[in-house]
């Protein structure tokens, strides 16, 4: 804790100590942040102004530098500005308190500060094609991409290259710091990949991506990523990408990476397409944008529902294909999206925890969107959430251990 009042930090001390934490104070802004580098500390308790300096300052400091830039800090003020809490966010504070202190509410935000959590961030949720279009702008006109926050390492976890990962691309650039990791694709057609080549990090020597595709009859991985990127289509070819690429077919069986692992099956789609099972400190969470639910035909279902009940039984969080309703499905038949009634039922029968419906359609505009989300009500006893994925959103799914 950082905080000039030491009634306040011999109160918070005690807190802490309760829940078995280990816990360190110090009082001033001059060598708040020298103590952070020797301590290495899970959670910042941070002052919004000490005599000697501002605690906004500081909390920019921490989050822009490369080592303890994923320290957790959760603010501190008696000040009632919501200016300052607008800017405490923008520089990267993860919660905001006022004093005097709630220790129950104190409490549960160290509880949940500290309690291991992987993010799930919405970078594109559309399907088919971009939709730049002003009654897009709620659920979001970018094509899939999704993004996996682990705790405890910087290394990114990525699902699948549409337009989406544009923007992920951009805030890692803005970061200013080497970056590598993962990045799984379900299957090639173009709206999981289109963004591939204006994904900027691949443009930076120091960084390192391996990129996961199922095999496909158009080749291997590097195969059939480096077509649409030959002269005839782009400018820039693959071996223009300066940073470190290397390519994966992916196998099917459980693989394991940095602090997870990753398995998947063949989904209902066109081409090799892969639903994504990743295993993360003993949760589970199911990628499944593209896949299509036959309804029942005569009161009998193929043996891929039963695989797929199967695969995701007991799933904490599922990113399910949802382009249609069962009343626009019909004509569709056989294109590889579901009805989302077909999704939320599923998902009910499997015991999924949290729902998220994905890939919409390009003419489902935000209005059409919204009018099946209110019908997801009827549904929601059966969730601890569900909606239709919005651009921008995050999901949270706490995890059991700590992964290193």
């Amino acid at each position: 804790m950082i905080d000039d009042d030491f009634t306040m930090c011999e109160f918070v001390g005690a807190v802490v100590h309760s829940k078995g934490y280990e816990y360190y104070s110090h009082n001033r802004y001059d060598g708040a942040f020298e103590k952070i580098k020797d301590l290495k500390p899970d959670l910042v308790l941070l002052d919004l102004h000490l005599p000697d300096g501002s605690g906004l300052n500081l909390c920019q400091i921490i989050k822009e530098d490369a080592v303890y830039g994923s320290t957790h800090v959760i603010m501190l003020t008696t000040r009632e500005f919501n200016i300052e809490k607008e800017i405490a966010f923008k520089n990267g504070a993860d919660a905001f308190i006022h004093k005097p202190l709630n220790q129950e509410k104190l409490s549960e935000l160290i509880t949940n500060a500290l309690s291991p959590e992987a993010k799930v961030v919405f970078w594109g949720v559309r399907g088919s094609t971009p939709c730049a279009n002003k009654e897009n702008m709620i659920y979001g006109g970018n094509t899939t991409c999704v993004q996996i926050v682990l705790p405890n390492t910087d290394r990114y976890l990525i699902l699948d290259s549409g337009s989406g990962i544009r923007n992920l691309g951009n805030q890692i650039m803005a970061k200013k710091k080497q970056a590598s990791g993962h990045i799984f694709i379900t299957h090639p057609h173009w709206d999981h990949i289109q963004g591939f080549p204006f994904f900027k990090p691949f443009y930076v020597p120091d960084n390192e991506f391996n990129i996961h595709l199922p095999q496909q009859l158009g080749g291997d991985c590097r195969d059939v990523l480096a077509g649409q990127m030959t002269y005839t289509y782009f400018p820039v070819t693959p071996e223009m990408l300066m940073a470190q690429i290397n390519y994966e077919t992916q196998s099917y069986h459980l693989q394991e990476y940095d602090g997870y692992k990753i398995e998947f099956m063949l989904a209902n789609h066109p081409v090799a397409t892969a639903i994504y099972k990743i295993h993360i400190g003993g949760k589970k969470i199911i990628f499944c944008p593209d896949n299509e639910l036959v309804p029942v035909t005569n009161g009998m279902r193929n043996s891929f529902y039963d695989h797929l009940i199967d695969f995701f039984k007991d799933a904490d969080l599922l990113i399910h294909d949802a382009q249609y309703s069962r009343e626009t499905y019909g004509p569709r038949r056989n294109w590889g999206h579901s009805a989302w009634e077909e999704a939320v039922e599923l998902a009910v029968s499997t015991n999924v925890k949290n729902l998220y419906l994905t890939h919409h359609d390009p003419d489902s505009t935000d209005a059409y969107l919204s009018k099946w989300e209110s019908q997801l009500a009827q549904y929601a006893h059966h969730f601890d959430s569900i909606q239709f994925a919005k651009e921008g959103e995050t999901a949270k799914v706490k995890v059991d251990t700590v992964l290193v």
